[in-house]
């Protein structure tokens, strides 16, 4: 059989024997330089033995599909295969394929496995490529260098095609090699917390709220100017998802801040701003005069803007010691084998600065570290801090030294 799937009877077929495969390997090539959804091309799909591409464009437009969420019947029993809770769903930085399948189809694949983060978690680096992953762990090599293809392009071209099946051929079997790694260190249940990440719905449709608060951060808006933004931002969410443009092309979140901020009264002042579709002001300069002027209502129900808690800025000397524990860090998460971001980010160095803690539970329960990173590291963080750990250089090598015991 084909490895490119354009037909139902084909499609069936694939779909049994992935059904019957107790873990697949997917992935999705995509189109969204020009729409607010992404469109997708094709699907990959593989088991352990055989991988194949599913023709989207086959099946239906992908153009008529983006952001519907309905997947059409030719597409059902693959779509039925990724629902299915007895299949693990392999992937390799899997966020952009969980939002093609959710936006186009209203699937999420579940369960499934990252195994971009499972690599973090065993000492392969934080954001390795496939091709440098399956290099490292198989010594496997693939080619590379089509990242910016017209996947839209009918009859793939053979080697498009060889591309595209080695995103998935060797998943599974890489998934198995990390799986022993991961489950040795006792980090499996926390590869699969990560990975179920991508599989919250919520995570691909963020609120007007989370948008109107990300753009008002630092910008010491008043409410009225807050209230005008929120409705702002509600109102490019809607045309953008109808008319399925990026939000960019509706207007640019700079001049969405700038116009709540000055809130003009009129069509003429509101298409001076540059950075908004001067076809939106026609089709929605009066809603968007209506919404400004609502921000200005006495006794409006204006929104308080939400304040991050901000922190004192550092001193001196808490600068350098925020540089010695990002140091520390580092150090730690090379002995154990994992990516520092899964220890500790940098918003929360001065904090535990600052902390009184005194045990790793401390740290956990102030909420500055969280459980797992606490259990593995924050007893050291804790010694560091109260003078019972040390570091030394020799050979060119970081040794740390536990004050206690020399």
């Amino acid at each position: 059989m084909s490895k490119v799937i354009d037909t139902p009877q084909k499609l069936d077929h694939v779909a049994k024997q992935l059904s019957c495969a107790g873990v697949i390997a997917f992935d999705t090539e995509f189109i969204r330089e020009s729409t607010f959804f992404p469109i997708v091309e094709i699907i990959q799909v593989a088991t352990e033995a055989d991988a194949w591409i599913v023709d989207v464009r086959a099946f239906a437009d992908p153009k008529r599909l983006a952001g519907q969420k309905k997947t059409p019947d030719a597409l059902r029993p693959l779509m039925d295969v990724f629902a299915d809770k007895r299949v693990l769903k392999v992937g390799h930085a899997l966020q952009g394929d969980q939002e093609c399948l959710l936006t186009s189809f209203g699937v999420i694949a579940s369960p499934g496995i990252d195994t971009a983060v499972a690599a973090s978690l065993c000492g392969y680096g934080d954001g390795i490529g496939l091709g440098n992953l399956l290099n490292a762990a198989l010594e496997v090599s693939i080619k590379k260098g089509n990242a910016r293809t017209d996947w839209s392009a009918r009859p793939l071209p053979p080697q498009l095609v060889e591309y595209a099946l080695a995103d998935v051929t060797y998943l599974v079997v890489l998934w198995k090699k990390l799986e022993v790694e991961i489950s040795r260190l006792e980090r499996r249940d926390w590869a699969f917390e990560l990975a179920a990440r991508f599989e919250d719905p919520a995570v691909y449709e963020p609120s007007a709220e989370v948008i109107a608060g990300r753009l008002s951060s630092g910008g010491r808006l008043d409410r009225k100017a807050y209230t005008a933004l929120l409705g702002l931002v509600r109102w490019r969410e809607e045309r953008s998802r109808q008319l399925n443009l990026p939000r960019r092309w509706i207007a640019d979140d700079h001049v969405l801040t700038d116009i709540a901020r000055v809130r003009p009264k009129d069509i003429q002042h509101l298409g001076s701003f540059r950075g908004i579709n001067k076809g939106e002001i026609k089709a929605s300069g009066q809603m968007l005069l209506d919404v400004l002027r609502e921000a200005e209502k006495p006794g409006s129900a204006a929104l308080q803007p939400p304040r991050e808690k901000r922190e004192k800025p550092p001193g001196d000397g808490e600068s350098q010691s925020m540089e010695l524990l990002k140091c520390y860090v580092n150090i730690l998460a090379g002995h154990h084998k994992i990516a520092a971001r899964h220890l500790l980010l940098s918003e929360q160095l001065l904090p535990i600065i600052r902390s009184q803690a005194q045990t790793a539970e401390d740290l956990v329960r102030e909420g500055l570290m969280s459980a797992r990173a606490g259990g593995l590291i924050g007893g050291e963080i804790v010694d560091l801090l109260r003078g019972r750990r040390a570091l030394s250089v020799s050979g060119g090598r970081v040794n740390l030294i536990d004050l206690l015991k020399s």
